[in-house]
């Protein structure tokens, strides 16, 4: 059960299709239904420790905003939401002009989860 207290809430828009093959992948890595909270966890924290994961994070901005139809909430905790906010500020001093940065990390971290397949 999750402790709410520590935990943040997240929204990110993602495209259909990105949003229905994160959710195959969810079920089919075995975390289940209700797993989409710590599957994403996981796919953060992985994407986070690429040495260079700031330089793939225009998989995640250049997604045409119109298709970005479908709103995804989920629930992270402190420790992945500090992980998170230190990369948002490495990003944006090495790349200012981009904008929803958090939304676009999130995505690319999807992006890479699905790659591996797990």
């Amino acid at each position: 059960m999750t402790n709410f207290k520590n935990t943040r809430k997240i929204t990110v828009r993602f495209s259909s299709p990105l949003r229905n093959e994160m959710q195959q992948a969810i079920v089919l890595s075995g975390y289940g239904l209700h797993g989409k909270s710590r599957w994403l966890k996981d796919a953060i924290g992985a994407f986070l420790n690429l040495p260079n994961y700031a330089e793939y994070i225009e998989q995640g901005i250049q997604i045409n905003q119109a298709e970005l139809n479908q709103v995804e909430a989920f629930y992270i905790e402190n420790e992945t939401s500090q992980a998170l906010k230190k990369a948002l500020m490495e990003i944006r001093m090495k790349y200012p002009l981009y904008e929803g940065v958090q939304s676009a990390l999130i995505r690319a971290a999807v992006v890479y989860k699905i790659m591996l397949k797990n």
